[in-house]
C-alpha cells in the first residue's frame, strides 16, 4: 500500500509548471493598455471646451448656409411650402433689373467707401505712429465711432443730414450755398452714406494699421535714413513691403464688410430714393420679408456667398503670387 501511494507521488502531473514571476503576474491587477498621457489628457480637455463653439457654429453658420443653398432651388414664402423649380430663381435673378441695380450700387459702395478709408487709415496711422505730442488722445478720438453700434450712428447722422440738420448749417449756410435734401436727392444719398460709413470705419483700420506697424523694425529705418533715403523712399522700400500682411487683412476684411452692408441704407433711406441706395443685402431682405419670395431670395444670397469667396480667393492667391516673386 505505501510503494502504490509513493508511486502515485512521483508520477508527473498533467498539471503545467507556472513560475513565481508568473504567478506573481497572475495576482496583481491588469494595467490599462489605454493609459492617458497628460498630453492626451489636455487634449481632450481642449476638445471638450471646443464643442460647445463647434456646436454653435454648426447650427448658425454652417446650417443656415447649406439651408440656403437648398431653398434657392425652391419656389418659396413664409406661408406656403417649397415647390421644386430647379434653375428658375437663378434665371430670374439674371434679367432682374432691380437685383442688377443692388449689385452694382453694392460694388459703387465698396469702392467709394473703403479706398479712402484704407488710404487715410494709413496715413493716420503713420502719423500717429511717430512720437507725436498727444497722439494717445487721437487714438482714442479715431476709435470712439467703431465701439458705436451701426443702427446707433445711422440715426445720428440721418439727423446731421436732415435739410434742417447740422451738416447744412455748418458746411453749406456759411458760403451761401442753399439746404441740401440729402437723404431724398437721387444723387446725393449714396454721398452722404458714404461719408458716414468713412466715418465709422476709419478707427477700425487705423488701429489694424498701427498694428501692422509695430512689426516695421525700427533699426531698418534708422539705417535707410543714414543712408540718406527720403521719408518716401523709407515707406517705399521698407514700410510697404513689411505692411503687406497686413494690407491683405485689411482689404479682405473690407470688402467682406462692404458686400455685406445692410443697417446704414435700411435705417437712412431704406433703399430710396428710386433704388439709389438700394444694396443686394437690403434686397434679400426685402425679396424675402416683404415680397416673401424666399426662393429668389435664396438664390441672391448664394450669389452674395460666391462673390465674396471668389473675391477673397482671388485676394490670396495674389498676395501668395507676390509673396513668391
Amino acid at each position: 500500500m505505501g510503494d502504490r501511494l509513493e508511486r502515485m507521488d512521483t508520477t508527473p502531473s498533467n498539471t503545467p509548471y507556472l513560475s513565481p514571476d508568473t504567478l506573481q503576474g497572475l495576482t496583481e491587477p491588469r494595467r490599462s493598455r489605454f493609459k492617458l498621457t497628460h498630453e492626451k489628457r489636455r487634449s481632450l480637455w481642449g476638445l471638450a471646451f471646443a464643442i460647445p463653439a463647434m456646436v454653435f457654429f454648426a447650427l448658425f453658420a454652417v446650417y443656415p448656409i447649406l439651408r440656403t443653398f437648398y431653398l434657392s432651388f425652391f419656389e418659396y414664402s413664409v406661408v406656403d411650402p417649397p415647390v421644386y423649380t430647379g434653375l428658375d430663381n437663378y434665371q430670374s435673378i439674371i434679367g432682374d433689373k432691380r437685383f442688377n441695380t443692388s449689385l452694382l450700387n453694392t460694388f459703387k459702395y465698396v469702392a467709394f467707401t473703403y479706398i479712402p478709408v484704407l488710404i487715410l487709415a494709413l496715413l493716420l496711422a503713420l502719423a500717429l505712429n511717430t512720437k507725436i505730442k498727444g497722439r494717445g488722445i487721437f487714438r482714442t478720438i479715431y476709435f470712439v465711432p467703431v465701439v458705436m453700434s451701426w443702427v446707433v450712428v445711422s440715426v445720428i447722422w440721418k439727423l446731421i443730414f436732415h435739410r434742417n440738420g447740422l451738416f447744412n448749417s455748418t458746411f453749406l449756410h456759411p458760403f451761401g450755398v442753399g439746404p441740401k435734401n440729402w437723404l431724398t436727392d437721387l444723387s446725393l444719398a449714396p454721398d452722404a452714406i458714404v461719408i458716414m460709413s468713412v466715418w465709422k470705419e476709419l478707427g477700425f483700420f487705423m488701429v489694424i494699421f498701427l498694428a501692422g506697424l509695430q512689426n516695421v523694425r525700427g533699426d531698418l529705418i534708422e539705417a535707410a535714413k543714414v543712408d540718406g533715403a527720403s521719408p518716401l523712399q523709407v515707406f517705399r522700400s521698407i514700410t510697404l513691403p513689411l505692411l503687406q500682411p497686413t494690407i491683405l487683412f485689411t482689404t479682405v476684411i473690407a470688402m467682406i464688410t462692404g458686400l455685406q452692408v445692410f443697417i446704414p441704407q435700411f435705417v437712412m433711406t431704406k433703399g430710396g430714393p428710386v433704388d439709389a441706395t438700394l444694396v443686394l443685402t437690403l434686397n434679400i431682405y426685402q425679396t424675402a420679408f416683404v415680397f416673401l419670395d424666399g426662393g429668389k431670395a435664396a438664390a441672391m444670397s448664394v450669389v452674395l456667398f460666391c462673390i465674396i469667396a471668389a473675391i477673397t480667393l482671388m485676394q490670396f492667391w495674389l498676395y501668395r503670387s507676390s509673396a513668391y516673386d
